[in-house]
């Protein structure tokens, strides 16, 4: 058997050894304090890593839903692998598609992060990374 026969051979076994990473199943991201409850456009958007969080790659997955009235809401996200996660929810209260800030940058339209920690400007993933182990998980964004 030539060598490179038997790199490959060897990097298979070993590779079938570990198999694919384990996936965790479902998140469900339970929404609090959405107003108003009856406009509007709310995102939610997953990262899986810090340049994603820092926009140097793009969130993982996005989810978008309108208010139904309540003020709470459910947002599912089904097949991830286990790993560390951070969520940022966004209302867009006007439907303009954008997220408004005042001329100070105090934010016009709602906000909430995994985690829910005291802001007064854009947490670092750290505040808000939460770890997504192999069994269903549920967490809670108060929204801001």
């Amino acid at each position: 058997m030539s060598r490179a026969l038997f790199r490959i051979a060897a990097v298979a076994c070993i590779a079938c050894l570990f198999g694919p990473p384990a996936l965790a199943g479902e998140l469900v991201v339970e929404i609090k304090e959405i107003y108003p409850q009856d406009s509007g456009r709310l995102t939610v958007y997953l990262f899986d890593s810090e340049a994603a969080w820092q926009g140097k790659r793009d969130a993982l997955a996005a989810r978008r839903v309108h208010p139904d009235g309540s003020r709470r809401q459910l947002v599912r996200f089904d097949g991830l692998r286990a790993g560390r996660y951070g969520v940022v929810v966004l209302h867009d209260r006007d439907g303009n598609g954008k997220f408004d800030v005042g001329p100070l940058g105090i934010p016009r339209d709602g906000y909430g992060f995994s985690n829910n920690p005291f802001v007064f400007k854009r947490p670092g993933f750290d505040k808000v990374a939460f770890e997504l182990s192999a069994a269903d998980k549920q967490i809670t964004v108060q929204m801001k």
